[in-house]
């Protein structure tokens, strides 16, 4: 039942914020936006690559790609990278727009893969 789920889902991140302390809290925050601004970064130094509302991000960011995203997330999916999540079904407007995300969790060599790999997916 939804409620059980949402209650579980609750108390796990109660647990895991407890754990974590408010410095740590911090931490996490500071290392999910600096990674995103890199995986951004990276990401729009590819050929057609672009940002979309340049204003402030957390740990997400829009970008444009210059052919459909749909067949760009399966070849990216079958190099086992979620590539993010395909705005043009909710949002068509904004075109063959990717929210792109990056944690805490994430290195610069996952940020690297990521980079080479939709290079490769839009060549």
């Amino acid at each position: 039942n939804i409620c059980t789920n949402q209650g579980l889902l609750v108390t796990a991140a109660t647990i895991y914020m407890s754990l974590l302390g408010v410095e740590g809290l911090e931490r996490v925050a500071q290392h999910s936006h600096t990674n995103t601004l890199s995986l951004l970064t990276a990401l729009t130094s590819i050929d057609g690559v672009k940002r979309l509302f340049t204003g402030p991000v957390f740990h997400e960011g829009l970008i444009q790609l210059p052919k459909a995203a749909a067949p760009v997330l399966e070849k990216l999916a079958s190099e086992n990278i979620l590539g993010g999540y395909d705005t043009s079904r909710d949002y068509p407007e904004l075109g063959n727009a990717l929210l792109v995300c990056a944690t805490e969790i994430h290195q610069p060599e996952d940020i690297e893969q990521f980079a080479r790999s939709l290079r490769g997916a839009l060549s």
